[in-house]
């Protein structure tokens, strides 16, 4: 026993919610304290030292050696800082994280917690924890954390955006950043084919670089060659010796909207596949490559080319993974659920939109911004915030479009004018028309026929489908049924078919791709727990 309390081991990348046998720590909302001592080398004492973390959920404050050296706020995107001053060379050091879930009215996304002090209902120290959306609130040191020794003068980003000319001509547009911007370093910029050939090169910190016949990034299956990438070697080289390296692959692609359709490369795309989430058993939201290798091979194996990150950006593995398999990416930001248009909310949200793009700017798999899921968008007070979104957005991006899942109706939502691309949540005979499937065609034709009629904007249902009890059939097929579940899915290929047909309906994403854990609730996305 310590004097901060109990300490248990506790694997990093994971949430800690699952791990031990306590229904406390599985439920808890508060901070919560990581410690791991490391040894330093000292040959790395003249360089530049950075530590990195993949993800935390939600807000972090870490300290070296007792010393604060950077606080982050939200889940699911990397952080970092500089810590050469902080360190201990040749010797040991501590590495403290300072861990809060606690969400609230202005956290991306949104929940909050309610103490209940009326003694003669409930026990001392008991507490409510609510969300605004269905799935458990995972807390923990979710991905990798790095600490990496770079030379002094060394590459901090990469910013990539390909073109193509004349169907056949690739270019690669590229923008380099270094740490020591009065430094005599010259950037010399490689161009590598999968091979490993050269096929191209350059020089300066930003430029363009065109390679003739280009092999092109295609999407599974519309392509036989599916997600060529090419590879960018950076190199900085002063006195004739090279300080600092950094390779990058890069997909030669386009991405467009029209009225009715998304382009890739000039050409249609229907999109195949599915919503996701990123848990597991035991490890939560923690990262598992095993299980990443095998979504992708059961994605394939299935003949789907896409899936959303419902409802936050997934790991920086899996979309290199996406990539390199030529699985289409729509890349969402956490603002699930969303309500309230504060001016605190707004300046998070714009945050994370920004760390969203800077992670996945270079991407070929990402073809669209997501930039929430099910927003309250029929609120009167809710358009300059989107407006501020849209222009955000665009100004950090303007090589893919912007989408958004929507559950509301045509008439009444207020987000459609911001989107390039309009992602409509339906679910016919499930949670409407319960029980009656053949309602479906008819509903869904009518609906997404009125939405495009509307905003004159290629439309994809992002959500469809029902639930089950795995192996319960009943014939004739009933709710709950696998049966039933097979009819759901029958009626709404029919309407896909006929949507289809109409010209601007782009692509069908099922709910959802494998099972998710869930907070203790009913009906209200809420669990309920007591401090001892």
């Amino acid at each position: 026993m310590s004097t901060t309390g109990e300490v248990i081991p506790m694997p990093v990348p994971s949430s800690f919610n699952d791990i031990t046998q306590n229904r406390f720590i599985r439920d808890y909302a508060g901070w919560v304290w990581y410690d791991r001592d490391f040894f330093v080398p000292s040959r790395w004492e003249h360089r530049s030292l950075t530590l990195r973390f993949g993800s935390a959920h939600y807000e972090s404050i870490v300290y070296v050696n007792g010393v604060e050296v950077v606080r982050h706020i939200g889940g699911h995107l990397p952080f970092q800082a500089y810590v050469t001053k902080h360190l201990k060379y040749g010797a040991n050091n501590r590495i403290t994280v300072a861990l809060n879930n606690i969400l609230s009215d202005t956290t991306i996304p949104q929940g909050g917690v309610r103490y209940k002090t009326d003694l003669t209902k409930y026990p001392k120290g008991f507490y409510e924890t609510t969300t605004n959306f269905d799935f458990f609130n995972y807390a923990g040191i979710h991905r990798h954390v790095s600490l990496y020794a770079l030379p002094v003068d060394h590459i901090d980003d990469i910013a990539v955006t390909t073109d193509i000319k004349d169907t056949t001509t690739g270019v690669i547009n590229y923008e380099i950043s270094h740490s020591e911007k009065t430094s005599a370093a010259e950037c010399v910029v490689e161009v590598m084919d999968k091979s490993g050939k050269k096929v191209a090169e350059t020089k300066g910190y930003s430029g363009s670089i065109t390679i003739p016949n280009a092999k092109l990034w295609w999407p599974y299956t519309t392509n036989p060659n599916p997600g060529y990438l090419y590879t960018l070697r950076v190199s900085l080289v002063a006195s004739g010796k090279t300080s600092d390296v950094y390779y990058e692959r890069v997909g030669i692609r386009t991405v467009k909207a029209t009225d009715k359709q998304l382009l890739i490369n000039g050409k249609a795309v229907y999109l195949t596949g599915f919503g996701k989430h990123e848990d597991a058993n035991i490890r939560g939201k923690g990262l598992d490559l095993p299980i990443l290798a095998k979504d992708f091979n059961l994605i394939k194996w299935i003949g789907a080319n896409s899936f959303r990150t419902s409802h936050y950006p997934y790991s920086e593995e899996l979309m290199d993974m996406a990539d390199e398999a030529g699985i289409m990416v729509v890349d969402e930001c956490p603002a699930v659920g969303l309500g309230g248009w504060s001016a605190p909310l707004l300046a998070q949200h714009k945050q994370t939109i920004t760390e969203m793009i800077a992670r996945d700017k270079n991407h070929a798999s990402v073809v669209m911004w997501s930039v929430a899921n099910e927003p309250g968008t029929d609120k009167v007070k809710s358009p300059p915030y989107w407006a501020e979104i849209h222009k955000h957005i665009k100004a950090l991006d303007t090589s893919r479009p912007i989408t958004a899942a929507i559950a509301g109706g045509y008439r009444e939502d207020l987000v459609s004018a911001i989107l390039d691309v309009l992602m409509i949540n339906r679910y016919w005979g499930w949670y409407q028309d319960t029980g009656y499937p053949q309602a479906i065609e008819k509903q869904l034709v009518n609906d997404l026929s009125k939405w495009w009629d509307t905003h004159k904007k290629p439309i994809m249902v992002s959500e469809y489908g029902s639930d089950t009890v795995a192996g319960l059939h009943t014939d004739p097929p009933f709710v709950w049924s696998e049966d039933y579940q097979s009819e759901i899915f029958g009626q709404f290929f029919k309407a896909f078919d006929t949507l289809k047909a109409k010209g601007f309906f782009a692509g069908e994403h099922v709910w959802n791709f494998a099972d998710f854990m869930t907070g203790e609730f009913i009906t209200l996305c809420k669990f309920r727990h007591f401090q001892g």
